[in-house]
């Protein structure tokens, strides 16, 4: 079975060479509060994040992944007062942006596998704060 996630991420590489400042721009937007919180970080160390986060997003289950998310949503909440409706609010930026640079090829099966996909992984997260 194709996974409609990793399908979408092909189509938008097809037609954007750099989605770190669409996804920021978007999520900035969204989510006020977010942009201050990031302030002190360089388009590199976006990038960095964005990549992390990319990573967990092709990801059907995240077995193998507890310790990993246990230290990285603590350490986002204690070092970065990083709160929970932030990681939604990244996830549908990206979502977005995908959405946008996949033009004629996103369907709405695409956007079911994306919707679940970030209920699945912020629930992960949720389960964390």
């Amino acid at each position: 079975m194709t996974d409609l996630v990793l399908e979408s991420l092909e189509l938008a590489a097809e037609n954007i060479d750099d989605i770190v400042p669409p996804v920021y721009k978007s999520y900035f937007d969204r989510c006020p509060g977010s942009e201050a919180l990031m302030s002190h970080i360089d388009n590199l160390v976006r990038g960095k994040m964005l990549d992390e986060v990319l990573r967990l997003v092709m990801k059907e289950s995240y077995e193998g992944e507890q310790q990993y998310l246990d230290f990285e949503v603590n350490n986002h909440k204690l070092a970065y007062s990083v709160e929970p409706h932030m990681y939604g609010n990244l996830l549908a930026a990206l979502r977005d942006v995908i959405r946008d640079a996949a033009g004629d090829g996103w369907t709405d099966a695409h956007e079911q596998a994306w919707d679940d996909r970030i209920a699945l992984l912020t629930s992960e997260i949720t389960a964390r704060t």
